[in-house]
């Protein structure tokens, strides 16, 4: 599966290079920052995603290409305000592009405040998210020039704006929120709400997205989509909860974010309610202490994940992941047996034990 991953990531990486909508962006160092993510690699989840699902019906890789380069790069614009949201320094191993442009700034404006660089990195870093969102738009538009029907390609760029934007920053906005509530009053499911809209929406597009263009449909609602659809909302949770477990549990030099990123915001993750939930009163007092520090020594990450693991909150959130996946796996079934089924069988278990 991890070879066959390569392959859709070898595409894209391919697609991104010639493609010339990022050729007449001005400043050069914006047109830069604008393929940076892109061009970075990643895991190429959602463009895997709607190959596989596009084959799984019979549908040619050719079709298919565009589109999955324009789920790519949708997702990077998501990244890039993400960080800028977050404040996260670090994105795959690298600067985040706030950061990156902020440093650029330092540079050609030597006599500008740091305070004066900092914004200036965060407004061209938004701006940047917004050309790659129009560069997605085109993307999946121009699918049209290499056999995708007019109507098809039309109706997919209407779906990724009327469901998957409008979802997907709902979802950003409500993760927003919830560090100015009191985290005892958060539940358990509107977390997991979040976290379907948030991450799963974009993945459930880019399935409906691979099958639409194989069965040539732009009805959404039809078994052989809805399925698909539903597959990929119950990955997609599972996949971001073995996401916060890495926030804290993972290795930098492999997963390539922060450690520790989710304590200093105090992001009600599932790990962090289950644990005020389950921990007695010293130990909710001593993890409270440990949130929103301006910086984690190793002492503390360890006392962290000693409290959450301690108490039971990291072995709720790994069983919550395997009911999903299950639950990803029972619709697979449904599906027919291909070796695209199987693709995405193994996705789904890469997905509960990637170290990345």
């Amino acid at each position: 599966m991890l070879l066959e991953l390569k392959k859709v990531g070898d595409i894209i990486d391919r697609i991104l290079r010639e493609d010339d909508f990022p050729d007449r962006i001005q400043p050069d160092y914006l047109r830069e920052a604008v393929l940076d993510y892109p061009v970075r690699g990643g895991k190429r989840l959602r463009p895997a995603l709607l190959m596989w699902s596009c084959g799984i019906y019979g549908g040619s890789e050719s079709q298919a290409m565009l589109p999955a380069a324009a789920v790519e790069v949708f997702h990077n614009w998501t990244l890039v305000h993400d960080d800028i949201i977050d404040d996260d320094e670090v994105r795959r191993g690298a600067p985040s592009c706030h950061r990156r442009l902020a440093a650029r700034a330092a540079k050609r404006f030597p006599n500008r405040s740091a305070g004066t660089v900092d914004k200036f990195g965060r407004d061209m870093a938004i701006l940047c998210g917004d050309l790659q969102q129009a560069w997605a738009n085109s993307l999946l538009l121009k699918s049209v020039e290499h056999g995708v029907p007019p109507a098809i390609a039309v109706a997919l760029a209407r779906r990724l704006q009327e469901l998957t934007s409008r979802e997907l920053i709902s979802g950003e906005a409500l993760d927003v929120e919830f560090p100015m509530r009191e985290l005892s009053g958060i539940a358990v499911a509107e977390v997991e709400t979040m976290l379907y809209l948030k991450t799963g929406i974009l993945l459930q597009f880019s399935v409906e997205c691979g099958a639409a263009l194989a069965l040539e449909t732009t009805d959404f609602q039809i078994p052989e989509i809805r399925n698909l659809g539903r597959f990929a909302l119950a990955a997609g949770v599972a996949f971001q909860l073995r996401d916060d477990y890495l926030g804290l549990y993972g290795d930098f030099r492999k997963f390539g974010k922060t450690i520790g990123a989710d304590l200093r915001e105090a992001k009600p993750t599932l790990l962090l309610l289950k644990a005020f939930e389950l921990l007695p009163e010293d130990g909710r007092r001593q993890l409270q202490a440990l949130l929103k520090l301006e910086r984690y020594s190793e002492a503390a990450l360890q006392q962290a994940r000693t409290l959450v693991g301690d108490c039971g909150a990291a072995a709720f959130a790994a069983a919550r992941a395997e009911q999903l996946a299950a639950e990803a796996h029972d619709i697979l079934k449904t599906l027919p047996a291909n070796r695209y089924r199987g693709l995405l069988q193994d996705l789904v278990d890469y997905l509960l034990t990637r170290e990345l």
